[in-house]
């Protein structure tokens, strides 16, 4: 039965080619056998090419979403991604407050697109910094996005150590920042509790979309399953690791 299974709840852009986004998130749910309900903040136009044009939902309209699955769900874990602008960075922030004392909510930043489209301009990023943070379990930026959030050069795992305790330092969230971008084989740098821990994986030589909506979905639906921090993390890696190596897989389109 539906309400049988652990639920989560995604907030983040609806994708058209259904690579990244609610979608990508619905999809690795319904991978590791939970619901994932869904508040749309943002209607996107794009494939693999390219970014063609987006709509932003109106801030009421996103807290009415995240109202509606939370009256009528048990709602395990929350998981965050793109966010427009600061109305609705704040409507975000209210419902957090309202509706999910108590719950884990996995924020994963996405600034910007990798065609270099700018989704989040810098006075809602400040606003998310400040307002939002301190309200997350778990941070997940990738390399660029850690340089960004931090103020910092990332460019190694030195570098992703020190980004990373100067964010758990100053939000005091857990934070995971993945290294796919290093060279070689990728390390991610994970803080729990102000211990920070690197985390190997295997580079496998494939294009493919949706991979930061990926994980931080199935760290979610660990948290929501009732795993520890450190372990959801390391699962929902092995899972994103699955699903590169898997031939043909739905979930990460290969090109």
């Amino acid at each position: 039965m539906l309400k049988e299974k652990p639920v989560i709840l995604s907030i983040s852009a609806s994708d058209s080619s259904a690579l990244r986004g609610v979608e990508a998130d619905v999809k690795t749910a319904i991978k590791l056998n939970t619901y994932c309900t869904v508040a749309t903040t943002t209607v996107t136009s794009q494939n693999t090419q390219r970014c063609i044009s987006r709509l932003a939902l109106s801030s009421s309209m996103v807290y009415d979403q995240i109202k509606a699955a939370s009256e009528d769900f048990h709602i395990g874990c929350v998981k965050v991604g793109l966010i427009s602008n600061i109305n609705q960075a704040k409507a975000v922030r209210d419902a957090i407050d309202k509706f999910f004392e108590g719950v884990h909510i996995v924020l994963d930043p996405v600034i910007a697109s990798k065609f270099g489209h700018i989704y989040t301009d810098a006075e809602t990023l400040a606003y998310i910094k400040e307002q939002i943070f301190n309200r997350v379990s778990l941070i997940t930026p990738n390399m660029k996005e850690a340089a960004v959030l931090s103020g910092l050069e990332v460019t190694s795992v030195d570098d992703m150590l020190m980004a990373a305790q100067k964010l758990y330092g100053e939000y005091g969230t857990n934070v995971l920042i993945t290294g796919g971008a290093l060279e070689g084989d990728p390390k991610d740098v994970l803080i729990v509790d102000g211990q920070d821990r690197v985390i190997d994986r295997t580079r496998v030589d494939r294009q493919a979309f949706g991979l930061g909506a990926t994980v931080s979905t199935a760290i979610a639906t660990y948290l929501a399953k009732g795993y520890k921090m450190e372990a959801a993390v390391r699962f929902g890696l092995e899972y994103l690791q699955m699903c590169l190596n898997a031939e043909g897989d739905e979930i990460l389109w290969q090109v």
